[in-house]
């Protein structure tokens, strides 16, 4: 369920919050640290509790947090050295951006071309391609200036706060995911969210 996926992402910033005091040897305040119980509380109780729970669908949404909480660290390292004459949090976001593209991009071609092949065709022969390219068009700006702007916020806060305040969009996606789809939650998920 969309739901579950957004609960355990929630789980961002204990993971940005272990990687700051690995990476960047940046320490907070004891009570900030005591506001991500109550994440990791929420979590495991709608985790335990998402009659879709599966361990791939789990372990992904944790690959994502990962990733996520790693270009947040990398990118404030970045920003605090002040690499290059021009690298604001706008163009660092830009290249990594551009480098995890190209990085990723014979990796999805190999795993996922035939699949690509074959809806492209379908979407030729249905008409629907060019509603299809501009749909993927608009999506991906709105995602990247999405993006952009949080990498900006970036740059004035810690990446642990960062990651907190990302969790707050979680719940109008969760919530949104329950009305548009009509996903149902348990009492102990929607305790836990």
């Amino acid at each position: 369920a969309v739901s579950f996926t957004y609960i355990v992402k929630a789980t961002e910033p204990a993971l940005s919050a272990v990687l700051a005091a690995l990476i960047l040897k940046s320490y907070l305040p004891l009570p900030v640290y005591l506001t991500l119980v109550p994440v990791i509380g929420g979590v495991s109780l709608a985790s335990v509790s998402e009659l879709s729970f599966t361990w791939k669908s789990f372990n992904y949404a944790m690959m994502s947090n990962l990733a996520s909480a790693s270009r947040g660290i990398v990118g404030k390292k970045t920003i605090n050295q002040r690499v290059g004459k021009n690298l604001t949090a706008r163009n660092l976001y830009a290249i990594m951006t551009i480098l995890a593209t190209l990085i990723l991009l014979p990796v999805t071609a190999f795993l996922e071309g035939p699949t690509w092949v074959r809806t492209w065709h379908r979407l030729v022969s249905n008409g629907e391609w060019q509603r299809y390219v501009i749909t993927c068009l608009v999506a991906s700006l709105t995602y990247y200036t999405y993006n952009e702007v949080s990498f900006m916020a970036l740059d004035n806060i810690n990446p642990v706060s960062h990651a907190l305040a990302s969790t707050l969009r979680r719940v109008f996606i969760i919530l949104s995911s329950m009305v548009v789809f009509g996903n149902q939650m348990s009492l102990l998920g929607a305790l836990g969210s």
